[in-house]
């Protein structure tokens, strides 16, 4: 069954499940469930080795028959051939459960990480980084040798049972041998949960240093931090092989006690075989054969504390995967609403970043209509770029509302209402593929025509086919191969790209020559045209010669809104005065 099939199939799991975790559980529960069934064939063929040594001395050499000899060796060869495409069954059969796992949760984790992205540090952005490794985490356990160990256990009363059938005694020296290594097994469980734990966080740690070193390469070395961050990733780097090398140590140990008692138990059972066919009490060939049943019927158990160390970690990754599941799957409105075409309104908004409860913008309230544009003003660090990322429901409105039409932008599922949006950030950030798969937001299918509009509302169409391939040049990871002002005017077109309702763009003109500031005015009035709504936040005053009102905020509260020439008059004859630079 290939990925695709199988992603058919788990469509009735989401509305049977009350959450996408329950969806996710439920699917690789039904797959083992199949594997653990085949298991029970595997476990009873894995019988005959016992059997053959039974029947080989207690027939084959009293009796002297080649002939049977021969045939019970044919029937064996039978066996062992089915067990080895059993097996095979089994490896191929978890392989597609991994994909079923992937199909079902890599979206979700995604969408949570996108969720939770928008420039967290700390705590939040380790979640986000082990979200994803946590996902990798359980997708190469659920297809691994590891977890089709542990489908074996459940069938280990198999084995006791026959060797109970062959002595009692038999019997309770194997319950002694598999209790004591279940023992084994708890124990290093127990001991083995913090040193992963605290493995898991250095993991997440390090890897968020590696990648605030790669994105800031050239700040970092420009500024001859190298050493710095060279340090603090050794330090990351040290508490991690610390927390390995304690996990390492500690399986070590309870894989080498392990294989130590059950080749004690296994000699034990030869050797009580032995004692109870002197006193008559089962044949010779009950000894050989009973030891390699006690032997069978510890190996699940070894080979379960073998993996622990994956199960364990693969277990809490899978504790801490739920959040990130049932975050996603609470988030999902049900109702679709119309595209909006009238109004936005703004009502005593507050904005803090995602993780804080501080406030970094307060009491923000307007409202304006279907062809209007607000210039919105102020000095550095007041909150401009945060009531941005609030409109656009990158961040969410700790306070107050955001409307569109009158509901508010939280009752659109996020792709939804991404393409009701144009969003222009300060720091515009291009991707891996070309200039038309950026403008038209790496959508799967897209009209050249739309993309080449966009680019022309955005005055960078010219620019785009004075490119070595125009269009189709591939501009490589964060847009590097362009300069500032290209990746600003060709964020602007994927702004305006599909026409959208409401545009933000916060401070478009910071890399702009004077062409691009006319390019840009020609963007806004285009827009304004066709009853789109536009928010510009700007430090320069041409960004918002061409807007209608003007929404002043200074120390992150509203200071004034209104039309534009009156707010700007105030402005030169109060405290908050429009940055000429």
């Amino acid at each position: 069954m290939n990925s695709g099939r199988a992603a058919k199939w788990l469509v009735p799991l989401r509305s049977a499940a009350a959450d996408p975790a329950g969806a996710v559980r439920l699917a690789v529960g039904r797959g083992y469930a199949g594997i653990v069934a085949l298991s029970a064939v595997s476990n009873l063929f894995m019988l005959s080795g016992s059997i053959f040594m039974l029947l080989v001395y207690d027939r084959v050499l009293p009796s002297g028959s080649v002939p049977t000899l021969v045939a019970l060796l044919v029937l064996l060869t039978c066996i062992y051939v089915g067990l080895a495409a059993l097996e095979t069954l089994r490896l191929r059969a978890a392989t597609r459960i991994a994909d079923w796992f992937g199909d079902e949760a890599g979206p979700a984790v995604m969408q949570f990480a996108i969720l939770h992205q928008p420039a967290t540090t700390g705590r939040h952005a380790a979640v986000q980084v082990n979200a994803m490794q946590d996902f990798d985490r359980l997708r190469s356990f659920i297809g691994s040798p590891a977890a089709i160990a542990l489908c074996d256990l459940p069938w280990l009363p198999i084995y006791l049972i026959v060797a109970f059938l062959f002595h009692r005694d038999l019997g309770l020296l194997a319950v002694a041998g598999v209790a004591i290594l279940l023992g084994l097994a708890a124990l290093g469980d127990y001991l083995a949960q913090a040193p992963t734990r605290v493995a898991s966080s250095a993991n997440a740690r390090r890897a968020k240093l590696f990648e605030t070193v790669t994105r800031n390469a050239g700040t970092i070395a420009g500024l001859g931090m190298r050493g710095a961050f060279a340090r603090r990733f050794a330090d990351a780097d040290a508490d991690l092989r610390s927390a390995s090398r304690r996990s390492a140590d500690n399986t070590a140990l309870f894989v080498g006690m392990s294989k130590g008692i059950r080749l004690l138990l296994q000699s034990a059972s030869l050797a009580l075989g032995a004692y109870l066919a002197l006193r008559n009490e089962i044949t010779p060939g009950m000894i050989i054969a009973v030891s390699i049943i006690t032997s069978r019927a510890m190996a699940p158990v070894e080979q379960a504390i073998g993996h622990w160390r994956g199960f364990v970690a693969a277990r809490q990754s899978w504790l801490r995967m739920k959040t990130a599941l049932r975050a996603v799957g609470t988030a999902q409105p049900r109702t679709q609403l119309p595209p909006p075409r009238a109004t936005l309104d703004v009502a005593g908004l507050g904005v803090s970043a995602p993780g804080s409860g501080q406030l970094l913008l307060g009491d923000v309230s307007f409202s304006v209509s279907a062809g209007m544009s607000v210039g919105v003003i102020g000095p550095s660090g007041a909150g401009k770029s945060s009531l941005a990322r609030a409109l656009v429901g990158v961040w969410p409105a700790a306070q107050g509302s955001i409307r569109l039409d009158g509901a508010e932008i939280g009752q659109w599922p996020a792709d939804a209402l991404g393409r009701h949006l144009g969003y222009l950030p300060q720091e515009v950030e291009l991707f891996e593929g070309t200039v038309a798969e950026n403008v038209a937001r790496l959508a799967a299918s897209f009209e050249s025509d739309e993309v080449i509009a966009a680019a022309k509302q955005a005055g960078a169409h010219e620019l785009i086919v004075g490119l070595p391939d125009g269009y189709d040049t591939m501009i490589g990871a964060d847009g590097i191969t362009l300069s500032a002002g290209q990746r600003q005017r060709i964020g602007l077109a994927r702004a305006l790209f599909g026409s959208p309702f409401l545009i933000v763009l916060d401070e478009p003109t910071s890399n702009l020559d004077a062409e691009g500031d006319e390019a840009l005015l020609a963007a806004i009035d285009s827009a304004t045209s066709r009853n789109a709504i536009v928010i510009v936040i700007a430090h320069r005053p041409s960004a918002i010669a061409a807007c209608d009102r003007v929404l002043v905020i200074a120390k992150g509260r509203q200071a004034a809104f209104g039309p534009r020439n009156d707010i700007l008059r105030q402005q030169d004859h109060g405290p908050v005065r429009v940055a000429t630079s």
